[in-house]
């Protein structure tokens, strides 16, 4: 029998565990058999299952009845257009540096690749460097005032211009196939791609540094007087470009002005008369006929030596003859009068009058007769006749044949003209150091048009984000020596005063000038000085009634020449030593030892017999241009005459019909005379 009284939880505990077990299982089968499904949130409302396939229907009938309506008009009121007129009206600060984006054609999506097109190489390359007296900017050049004299004043330049040529076809048709030609499928089609835009021009350039080794290869800016220097900097990743990209940087250099600008720049506006500017090429036939012009001047100028010596040799034997005639005369004379007095102590009155009158040598009245001019001894005219001319064309007919050929070099400005099949482009180097050598490279690039637009195909990937597709480097130039401007050569020495007697030669505004200095040890060599006087003013000519100008109406030297050399004469030492082959010979002179530095000493001889052979001509050369006569400076609007060619200009006319020489002579005239 069991015991009662137990723990009510050990004798229904299993009853316990069946009854929650029981629940477990009840909850999930009326959770989700015997209740219905959630609700549904539409529209802020709660829905049954049911109930909302209700509302959408009952929903979608109203929308189709209100789309079968016909429109009603409503009241239309923009809360945002008195915000907008605020602005406008400048009452809130409106931001100007946004940047709006840049509208793109649906074209540009198409997936498209294109290939690279290929750039031709560089050609006919040459450099030359020219010296003169130009008209240097004496603040920053922009567009604003490049054309404004008054920022400009003469000074000493040179100038290294380095000009090549492309041929233009093939680029053509290399672009014309990248993106236009027959192997392109038609949807891909481009003709606004095929057409080439030159992008730019890079001049390089080396130096030759002291040890006689070539320096590494440096980019050579723009010339100073190109206002659009910063617009055509070199920029040649596409990231880098401002908005709008490579399609609006190629749009603006599309412009044929643009175009001249960057590949043809225009030079310095020279103001020496004996200098004009030319490319390369051309420059050196314009030296060559200014050589042939000197020579030529040489040439008449001795012969007219010749002629009027042998006039004045005629004139003299005849005045010779002329006076041994009258003392004939003369001496007759008397013996006549003595004749005369003899025979009229001895015959009638009057007969010795008769007598003379019957003179046979005498015809006319004896004495009294006027002889007639001799023909010989007639002054003979100062022109030469046809025949004495010499047979050579005008001074100025081979000079105008080169604007011509410049003209014909020059790009056309007119987008309608035919492109030229060869392109000739230069850059300049205005930063060469007088005293330095320089050796130089140029290449030419053309935009990339579709530098990052994601069309180049896989093969030319490299070039995805290049803005520019250059050319090869054209080969490297002959060396370019730029002349020093300031030399000193030692003439003797006062061995007393242990002092140097040195003349210092100084190119200044398109001249030279030197001056001689007594220098002591331990003093710098050169100072500044006035320049010597001018000549005095000749006298007119009554004869033509025409004013020869003077030195100083033509040309007004400095007030003063800088003839500072930066060297210091160290010391002067005597050199004995032995000269020859055979026959030696013995050699006494000094030698003077000049520094620049403090480190580095130099020695010359002071003495000029002993100078090497190259410095013997450099101080021949010199003294020769020294005495060159020196003219004025071209004004301001006539020293520039590039920029009328390449706008075909009357000055084009004017050079091929009278010539350079003429015009500077009528423009000369017009000066003196006040017009």
């Amino acid at each position: 029998m069991a015991k009662r009284g137990g723990n009510f939880i050990e004798e229904h505990i299993e009853k316990v565990v069946l009854l929650i077990v029981a629940l477990c299982c009840i909850y999930p089968f009326y959770k989700y058999v015997i209740t219905p499904p959630g609700k549904f949130e539409l529209d802020g409302r709660k829905f049954g299952p049911g109930q909302l396939d209700i509302y959408i229907s009952e929903r979608a009938d109203q929308l189709k009845a209100q789309l079968d309506r016909s429109p009603e008009p409503t009241n239309y009121s923009d809360p945002c257009s008195p915000l907008f007129m605020a602005k406008l009206e400048g009452k809130w600060p409106i931001d100007t540096e946004i940047s709006w984006p840049v509208p793109f054609s649906v074209e540009q999506k198409i997936e498209k690749k294109y290939r690279i097109p290929v750039i031709g190489p560089v050609k006919d390359v040459a450099a030359e460097h020219i010296r003169a007296a130009a008209y240097m900017p004496k603040v920053a050049v922009t567009e604003e005032n490049a054309s404004n004299a008054d920022i400009y004043e003469p000074n000493d330049l040179d100038l290294v211009t380095v000009q090549a040529s492309i041929d233009t076809g093939p680029i053509s048709e290399s672009f014309e196939e990248c993106f236009s030609g027959k192997d392109i499928p038609e949807q891909w089609r481009d003709s606004s791609l095929s057409r080439p835009v030159f992008a730019g021009v890079q001049l390089q350039r080396q130096q030759l540094n002291s040890e006689g080794q070539w320096g590494s290869w440096q980019d050579v800016p723009r010339i100073k007087i190109d206002p659009q220097r910063e617009e055509f900097r070199v920029v040649e990743d596409v990231n880098k470009l401002p908005t709008g990209g490579v399609t609006i940087r190629r749009l603006r250099f599309e412009n044929p002005q643009m175009q001249a600008s960057l590949l043809q720049p225009e030079p310095y506006r020279i103001a020496s008369m004996e200098e004009t500017w030319f490319p390369p090429v051309l420059h050196r036939k314009f030296l060559n006929i200014q050589r042939e012009k000197e020579a030529q001047e040489r040439r008449e100028a001795i012969a007219n030596r010749e002629e009027q010596q042998t006039e004045e040799r005629d004139r003299t034997r005849i005045d010779e003859r002329d006076r041994g005639r009258d003392r004939g005369r003369t001496e007759r004379d008397s013996r006549d009068v003595r004749d005369n007095r003899t025979r009229t102590s001895r015959e009638p009155a009057g007969a010795g009058i008769a007598g003379r009158g019957g003179d046979s040598r005498y015809p006319g009245g004896g004495r009294n007769t006027v002889r007639t001019a001799r023909p010989d001894r007639d002054r003979r005219t100062t022109e030469p006749t046809p025949a004495e001319q010499p047979n050579r064309q005008p001074k100025t007919a081979d000079e105008s044949e080169i604007y011509s050929e410049l003209s014909k070099l020059l790009l056309q400005e007119k987008g309608d003209e035919t492109p030229q099949e060869s392109l000739t482009f230069w850059a300049y180097d205005d930063t060469a150091e007088p005293g330095k050598s320089y050796r130089y490279r140029i290449r030419i690039g053309v935009f990339n048009p579709i530098a990052g637009r994601g069309q180049v195909r896989a093969e030319d990937a490299a070039y995805e984000n290049k803005v520019i597709l250059w050319s090869d480097f054209s080969d490297v130039t002959e060396p370019i020596s730029i002349p020093k401007r300031v030399y000193f050569f030692p003439l003797s020495v006062q061995e007393a005063a242990k002092a140097a007697e040195i003349q210092v030669c100084r190119y200044m505004l398109g001249y030279w000038y030197s001056e001689q200095f007594m220098v002591k040890r331990g003093e710098t060599i050169g100072r500044p000085a006035k320049p010597a006087a001018a000549a005095p003013k000749p006298k007119q000519d009554q004869d033509t009634m025409m004013l020869t100008v003077t030195p100083e109406e033509e040309f007004k030297p400095p007030e003063t020449i800088d003839y500072t050399t930066g060297a210091v004469l160290v010391d002067l030492v005597a050199e004995n030593d032995w000269v020859g082959g055979k026959n030696l010979q013995p050699r006494q002179y000094f030698n003077m030892l000049y520094s620049f530095d403090g480190s580095v000493i130099g020695r010359m001889a002071a003495k000029l017999m002993y100078w090497p052979d190259e410095i013997r001509a450099k101080y021949s050369e010199i003294k020769a241009l020294e005495k060159k006569k020196k003219v004025a400076f071209r004004d301001w609007s006539s020293a520039g005459t590039f920029d009328n060619l390449q706008q075909r200009g009357t000055r084009t006319r004017d050079l091929r019909g009278r010539g350079v020489e003429d015009m500077r002579m009528e423009e000369m005239m017009r000066m003196r005379m006040g017009h």
